[in-house]
């Protein structure tokens, strides 16, 4: 560990496919479950138990997910509350459900490496995580043929510090973003919570909301993360009925 190097099988992992449901001749029927060296995982987490703290403390309160102390039914409780008080007070409310395409697998393994030295983790520890990271692949095998794939982004399925890596990074993602508006309760404005890699975006317009999930986008593009289109949902007060949020023209 004080070298920062480790066994070359530990960068190794074997993926098979589950299938979940639909027809079994199209892969996306399929969910990759990545298999990896036991003694490997739980080195990582000694690791994690060294740097949990370090990370937790840097998170902002607005994440709930893979985080100690914290829970994602406090930011449903802060979402239940911010719904009651626009019904009661006919406030505008607008809600922007983001979604990332296979976020875990997209991050850019430098991004992440920089947001975890930025949230204040030892540079030994840097080198560690880089090479954890560095010349890993994965075997998987299609029509009875064994296939050996290079893994050149993303944190490791199955990993235990991989959630402590991701939302490290998204973290840098928001630290990139200034915004003011959002929703007040209790005298405390909102602009956004996340679970983990779900993110809600909170505004009082549409055109606001337009700006924020552009802004939000545009930076998380920097390190790998692309929203999902498809998946992003829409929820606004009867008050703004009719209105439509658009990303990129689509």
């Amino acid at each position: 560990m004080a070298q920062c190097k480790v066994p070359s099988d530990w960068k190794s992992s074997k993926t098979i496919l589950l299938y979940k449901k639909g027809d079994r001749e199209d892969f996306k029927n399929y969910r990759p479950i990545c298999l990896l060296s036991t003694i490997y995982k739980l080195f990582t987490k000694i690791i994690l138990n060294s740097l949990s703290r370090t990370f937790d403390e840097r998170q902002p309160r607005e994440q709930a997910g893979f985080r100690g102390g914290y829970s994602t039914i406090d930011n449903i409780f802060v979402l239940n509350q911010l719904l009651q008080k626009s019904l009661e007070h006919n406030l505008p409310l607008c809600l922007v459900f983001v979604d990332y395409e296979k976020a875990f697998n997209s991050v850019e393994t430098n991004a992440v490496l920089i947001a975890s030295k930025q949230q204040g983790i030892e540079n030994n520890y840097i080198k560690l995580l880089s090479e954890l990271s560095n010349g890993c692949s994965t075997e998987i095998t299609l029509f009875h043929s064994p296939l050996r794939i290079p893994v050149q982004k993303g944190v490791r399925q199955g990993d235990p510090i991989s959630p402590k890596l991701f939302t490290t990074c998204l973290e840098m993602v928001f630290r990139n973003i200034s915004w003011s508006g959002g929703a007040n309760i209790d005298g405390e404005w909102i602009t956004q919570l996340r679970f983990a890699d779900d993110i809600v975006l909170v505004s009082r317009d549409t055109t606001e909301a337009e700006k924020m999930l552009h802004e939000l986008d545009q930076q998380g593009k920097k390190v790998g993360l692309k929203v999902n289109v498809a998946k992003t949902k829409f929820m606004q007060s009867d008050g703004l009925r009719g209105t439509t949020l658009r990303l990129n023209d689509i």
